[in-house]
């Protein structure tokens, strides 16, 4: 079990569980926390799953945690880690097996030194095409009624409303519907 004494503080809102903590460590582990959110994270194992995350083959530079990082399955919530695309690993527990919090695992033929000359480009067209943030401003505008139906019907509900590919159905949890799904247990706020 992890206490207070095994991080190092690097800055206010950084910390650092040395490569030292434990003999199996490949790399640093470090968490993106104020003093108020650690005591959050140490009421769970996110922690502890953060260090097994270290030990993992051809884990990069530190297996990093955000700020709303909590117990995961394996993977914390919220965690991060990069690894050598030789001897590394790819990890669907890293970007979750179940919900996976809008990220992708997806796979391409393409190398690095096919993609390299384009990666602005890429990253302006993923910005453009991938909705993201909170707030106004998005093409998606969906009334209340519309919500409950796509609350209760998935990403199904959501395929009839034009958006997304019906080939997505195949490769989500439960085909992007829970069964239990009950729109009138959300409140209006």
């Amino acid at each position: 079990m992890l206490s207070r004494s095994d991080l190092h503080k690097i800055t206010d809102y950084l910390w650092e569980i040395p490569k030292s903590h434990r003999a199996d460590m490949r790399v640093p582990a470090r968490v993106y926390a104020s003093e108020k959110m650690l005591e959050e994270i140490f009421r769970d194992r996110s922690l502890e799953q953060l260090v097994n995350v270290t030990t993992l083959p051809g884990i990069e530079k530190y297996a990093l945690a955000m700020p709303d990082m909590h117990e995961g399955y394996g993977f914390p919530v919220g965690g991060v880690a990069a690894f050598d695309a030789e001897k590394g690993i790819i990890s669907p527990g890293g970007i979750g097996y179940d919900i996976n919090c809008g990220v992708r695992l997806l796979r391409s033929e393409l190398t690095q030194k096919d993609i390299a000359p384009e990666l602005e480009n890429l990253a302006h067209a993923l910005y453009r095409e991938i909705p993201s943030g909170v707030g106004k401003g998005g093409r998606l505008d969906l009334k209340s009624a519309d919500l409950d139906r796509v609350l209760e019907g998935g990403a199904s509900q959501m395929m009839e409303m034009g958006y997304g590919d019906a080939d997505d159905l195949s490769h989500l949890e439960s085909e992007g519907r829970l069964p239990e799904a009950d729109a009138s247990l959300v409140s209006e706020t």
